[in-house]
């Protein structure tokens, strides 16, 4: 392995920030370019944002661009995240994204087979009860953040599937309630439930807010709220609801038992 004692390689407590990439000759050109090459390849904001972090990542840990790293120096950097503590989803993230690197844009198809997916750690995921789950709804300040928590749950909605809902993706007119997921993962579109109870206060919500294009709108009608705000709702309506567990926006699409009903769009 090639040595670089005099690089930011080893440092426990380096910190990967965006303040940190022009320590690195060339990193931030290369970012630019590898970001358009994902953003060809994959239409979800959150794939290329990860697989960018990935690349800027590794980058400041060896204190060099990635492209002359060996095997041995991608899993150094790989071993470091698990000796952190990152759970083991995180770090396959990361694999997967440096294997894009090295198989799309380095063209090294050896190398980016060399790099292992870490092994998955089953676990039962914490979910809460039924209780639990009326206590947080009933939590909620208001009929716009109690009606998206629900949505959340009752018909399995990820954070982005919500903030991109529109108006029109709300389907009742053959008698059947259900919801238009548009370019979900895998860029796929489906449906997916809406039950009668959660349709009534989405109706309830509709009226008392009256947004526009978006269905849950941000500062502005017509423009989607951020993604911020979702992770701020979960919190509040955790404090207020006096719930203890370590539970996210996520944790609520695991509380349904057996999970939404999802079906392909024609």
């Amino acid at each position: 392995m090639k040595s670089r004692e005099n690089t930011m390689h080893g440092q426990h407590m380096l910190a990967f920030k965006e303040a940190n990439i022009s320590k690195v000759a060339g990193l931030s050109p290369l970012l630019a370019s590898f970001t358009k090459r994902i953003t060809v390849s994959y239409s979800s904001s959150s794939t290329v944002q990860t697989y960018r972090r990935a690349l800027r990542d590794i980058s400041l840990f060896h204190g060099c661009l990635p492209n002359g790293l060996e095997t041995d120096e991608i899993l150094d950097y790989l071993h470091f995240l698990k000796e952190k503590g990152l759970s083991w989803a995180k770090i396959k993230l990361d694999a997967a994204g440096l294997k894009y690197f090295y198989r799309e844009m380095a063209g090294d198809e050896k190398l980016a087979s060399s790099i292992p997916y870490p092994k998955e750690e089953k676990s039962l995921p914490l979910i809460l009860s039924r209780k639990e789950l009326l206590r947080l709804f009933d939590a909620a300040p208001n009929p716009k953040h109690r009606v998206i928590l629900r949505l959340i749950y009752g018909s399995g909605l990820r954070r982005s599937e919500l903030i991109n809902l529109r108006i029109k993706d709300v389907e009742t007119d053959d008698g059947k309630c259900r919801l238009r997921i548009n370019k979900s993962k895998g860029c796929k579109d489906r449906y997916t439930v809406l039950s009668q109870k959660v349709l009534t206060e989405l109706r309830a919500y509709f009226k008392a807010c009256r947004p526009k294009e978006s269905l849950f709108n941000g500062q502005k009608k017509g423009q989607p709220m951020s993604r911020e705000l979702l992770p701020y709702i979960m919190e509040g309506c955790l404090k207020r609801s006096g719930i203890k567990k370590e539970v996210s926006l996520h944790t609520l699409r695991h509380c349904r038992i057996g999970g939404p009903i999802c079906f392909p769009c024609p």
